[in-house]
């Protein structure tokens, strides 16, 4: 199968945009409900939730190092944004009775820009450790393979049967796409 047969393939088995959207709006109506009917739950729904976002990232940017560490970068971004943006309200009735709307728009917003910081997360690793930060990730690079990406495939599509059967180890503990 060449190239554009797979690329062809690959779009028939991908879901359409609408498809998704009523998707994320029934598992967000049904994430709500979980809230008001069994608050317990909700830390789980949501952290599932989360892996499987987590998940498809690190599957769409090869599921290898450069995407552990987007998405790592990505979740660090994000959750430094969110507590800066809430912070900066002047208290909880302020944020959710006047700065909601203005709070959403600027966190999309900045979510655009912290997926384009988390593209660049080898660049900040340099620049953050300068020499120290090359040995660094080339380090990691040495040792993602060796040591971390087979249990991280492991957890990251544990629970998911029909992912998971897509997913097989081989001699080298490589976890590839079968």
């Amino acid at each position: 199968m060449n190239r554009r047969e797979r690329r062809r393939q690959r779009r028939k088995n991908r879901e359409s945009f609408l498809a998704r959207m009523r998707r994320r709006g029934r598992e967000t109506r049904q994430l709500g409900r979980t809230l008001v009917n069994e608050p317990r739950a909700f830390p789980g729904e949501c952290g599932r939730l989360l892996k499987r976002s987590f998940r498809t990232v690190w599957a769409s940017h090869g599921g290898g190092y450069y995407a552990c560490g987007f998405v790592v970068a990505f979740a660090w971004l994000e959750v430094t944004t969110f507590f800066r943006e809430f912070g900066m309200s002047d208290g909880m009735v302020d944020f959710f009775s006047e700065q909601l709307l203005e709070f959403l728009l600027r966190f999309t917003v900045q979510s655009l820009v912290n997926t384009v910081q988390a593209f660049l997360w080898p660049l900040w690793f340099i620049n953050r450790f300068e020499g120290w930060g090359i040995a660094m990730l080339i380090a990691g690079y040495l040792l993602f393979d060796r040591v971390l990406k087979l249990p991280l495939t492991r957890w990251l599509f544990d629970g998911d049967p029909d992912e998971l059967a897509g997913h097989a180890a081989d001699n080298s503990g490589d976890v590839t796409r079968q």
